[in-house]
């Protein structure tokens, strides 16, 4: 990937904040340093609903990068392109897969938060991102399980008895 992709990457897919200890109840960040990239700080985002209204350009990159590999996209996959520029139009709704990615994101939240955080032996670095389901792919597999060996086949799947 060429480094204009990697600095103009901003998925708003599914994933964890909490992995990048961003949540609704987290302190402003501090402003980051003209240093953060070769060109300076990056803008702040727009049009914010799933991920807290505060995060800075440069923490909303970096929780886009992890949304892009946990599902193995780019860009486009949530973002619509604008037809004039040709370029990725971050803050508008037009492709209907925002709107699912933000839906998946509050999930996984609510997961860690609600239910993860109750168990008395969880580790605060123990958290479900989109990883943990999508692996990479976009359109995970459904999970099958594993025969397990004190299951029985069903009747039908016996080869029947021979008669001699």
């Amino acid at each position: 990937m060429n480094r204009f992709r990697r600095c103009c990457l901003v998925v708003v897919c599914l994933g964890s904040l909490s992995t990048f200890g961003l949540t609704q109840n987290a302190p402003a960040a501090a402003p980051p340093s003209q240093a953060a990239t070769p060109h300076g700080p990056r803008a702040n985002p727009t049009n914010i609903k799933a991920l807290p209204k505060d995060i800075t350009g440069d923490e909303i990159h970096d929780v886009m990068h992890k949304y892009e590999a946990d599902l193995g996209v780019e860009c486009e996959y949530c973002h619509a392109r604008n037809p004039e520029t040709k370029r990725n139009d971050f803050p508008s709704d037009a492709n209907p897969v925002k709107d699912k990615a933000r839906l998946m994101i509050k999930m996984t939240d609510e997961i860690n938060a609600r239910y993860l955080a109750q168990l008395p032996d969880h580790k605060a670095d123990q958290t479900v991102t989109c990883a943990t389901c999508h692996r990479g792919t976009a359109h995970p597999e459904a999970f099958v399980p594993k025969p397990s060996g004190h299951d029985h086949p069903p009747a039908a799947a016996t080869p029947p008895q021979s008669a001699h």
